[in-house]
């Protein structure tokens, strides 16, 4: 399951200098390094509703943030956990501290998304949040279904707990995240995807 991009045990530093040079893209997890689209990860390419939703809700966000000091990266910017020794390519990432042009990865995020397909939604779900939650920045963790109209929001509350809201139609429709103020319609979320309610 794991494919290194060198022979054996790959260092952070072995892991950036050959993703530079790598036309596919490639995470890294403690020493081992998974192309983005193997078994771990699912099958190669994503689905039309998956790059909209990513790509509605990036416009959305990168608009509402204007002038607030925070951005809006998405799924081409790394994010580094260093408490977890790994970088993921989440599908949006929303962070609020300076960085420079150059940067090669991401070291703090206020907001995760991942937009979920069949083969992903369980590790997205499962180990990769688990290893989200060691960013001491993180206030939200964001997944949203790419075949319903569903969105779950994963909220910090104090004492390091984790509290959970699910967005439905006809239940709520409308999504909040709450570390940066800002609410989106599902019907807005999901314009253009072709899922129906």
């Amino acid at each position: 399951m794991a494919h290194a991009l060198v022979d054996g045990f790959v260092t952070p530093e072995q892991y950036l200098a050959a993703e530079e040079l790598s036309e596919e893209r490639h995470e890294y997890y403690n020493g081992l390094v998974y192309p983005i689209h193997s078994p771990i990860h699912g099958m190669s390419g994503g689905s039309y509703a998956h790059d909209t939703l990513a790509g509605n809700l990036f416009a959305l966000c990168k608009a509402h943030l204007k002038g607030s000091g925070c951005r809006v990266s998405t799924s081409n910017m790394r994010l580094n956990i260093e408490a977890a020794n790994c970088y993921f390519y989440p599908d949006l990432t929303i962070h609020c501290d300076a960085i420079e042009a150059k940067t090669q990865a991401l070291t703090s995020a206020r907001i995760v998304v991942e937009v979920l397909s069949p083969s992903t939604s369980n590790y997205d779900l499962g180990k990769k949040f688990a290893i989200y939650r060691q960013l001491e920045s993180l206030q939200e963790y964001v997944l949203i279904d790419s075949e319903s109209r569903s969105v779950s929001v994963y909220h910090r509350a104090s004492h390091g707990d984790w509290l959970f809201h699910a967005y439905t139609p006809g239940f709520d429709e409308v999504v909040k995240l709450a570390s940066i103020d800002f609410t989106v319609s599902l019907t807005d979320l999901y314009d253009d995807t072709g899922i129906e309610e």
